[in-house]
């Protein structure tokens, strides 16, 4: 795809980077997390690289505390969309071909330097959507029988499995992603990695079926996660999830023309991203605080309970999820 993009056929329908990413790869997405899970990471070929690399480097720092969450994530998800905005990159193989490339760089330099999958989990703004769409899959990677994970002593499956008389030896590494299976509870923030699944001595944590949605539902604590009804950096990202694909889907109308080109002459603006800018800060900033803002306000004003609008805000934002995935199905 990267020498297609580069070398080959400027015109978008004949180059393999702009047909198999923004049409083929797209669509298969979407529709295997619907139907199944998220096996798109777990087939990831960005971890290609920096699996490789870590055999000859090992990482020697710890993320940075401070980023240890979302909001990194989310500001790469909008720079993404509107990159695809800006420059087209449905059209556009040399473009398309250069930001496969700063991934694979991206994957490369940040899994070198960082312990665990950091790059997975609060770097990469593909696996953040497939996190997201994927609480609503009908499969989710999780313990057979609670009880055997209570006597299990080795907790392999966060661990890792060591080599016997020898514990400073790893045979198969554990879950990278801060995940402890026993008080796992959904997709988020799973790859379909399997490395538990392989490092269980009990075979005890598998591929099951369970309730699409039902994540979404519930509020207990998670491992890796902690409440999500107190996180404000998932919240942000379901809203640019959600209201992202309104934005990315309004893109490929006629109207968004006619739209950019009154802000261009009401604002005397000569260049796209300025308008670009304007009509993201309209979808992705203005849209969500009225509408999120006014009903999480409402339920303040007339709920006899004391609550925090902001508070409920986030908690309304996981009710998106549906909504804003039915629109990346549709489009």
């Amino acid at each position: 795809m990267i020498l297609h993009g580069l070398f080959g056929p400027s015109l978008a329908p004949k180059n393999l980077a702009t047909t198999l990413s923004w049409v083929h790869f797209r669509g298969a997405l979407v529709l295997t997390l619907l139907v199944a899970g998220n096996f798109f990471c777990l087939a990831c070929p960005f971890m290609l690289v920096r699996n490789a690399a870590r055999k000859f480097f090992r990482p020697a720092w710890n993320w940075p505390r401070r980023l240890r969450n979302k909001w990194l994530a989310v500001g790469l998800f909008v720079s993404i969309l509107f990159l695809y905005e800006l420059f087209d990159l449905w059209s556009s193989p040399w473009w398309t071909a250069w930001l496969i490339i700063s991934y694979f760089v991206g994957a490369l330099i940040i899994d070198g330097l960082f312990k665990q999958a950091t790059f997975c989990k609060f770097v990469c703004p593909i696996g953040q959507f497939n996190f997201v769409a994927s609480t609503l899959s009908p499969l989710e990677v999780k313990v057979r029988d609670q009880d055997v994970c209570t006597s299990c002593r080795t907790k392999d499956c966060i661990r890792g499995s060591r080599q016997p008389g020898n514990n400073l030896v790893t045979i198969q590494r554990g879950c990278e992603l801060a995940l402890f299976q026993p008080r796992k509870t959904g997709n988020l923030d799973c790859t379909f990695c399997l490395d538990c699944v392989q490092a269980c001595p009990h075979d005890n944590v598998g591929i099951l079926a369970r309730v699409p949605a039902e994540e979404l539902t519930i509020d207990p604590f998670r491992s890796g996660l902690g409440f999500i009804s107190r996180r404000k950096d998932l919240a942000a990202l379901i809203i640019v999830f959600s209201f992202g694909a309104l934005l990315n889907a309004f893109g490929m109308v006629s109207p968004i023309y006619a739209l950019e080109q009154s802000i261009a002459r009401s604002f005397g603006i000569n260049q796209e991203a300025p308008v670009l800018g304007l009509i993201f800060g309209l979808f992705l900033v203005l849209e969500p605080v009225l509408l999120i803002g006014l009903a999480s306000w409402l339920t303040h004003v007339f709920s006899r309970r004391q609550s925090n609008p902001l508070s409920l805000a986030v908690r309304y934002s996981f009710a998106l999820v549906p909504l804003g995935f039915g629109i990346w199905l549709a489009h």
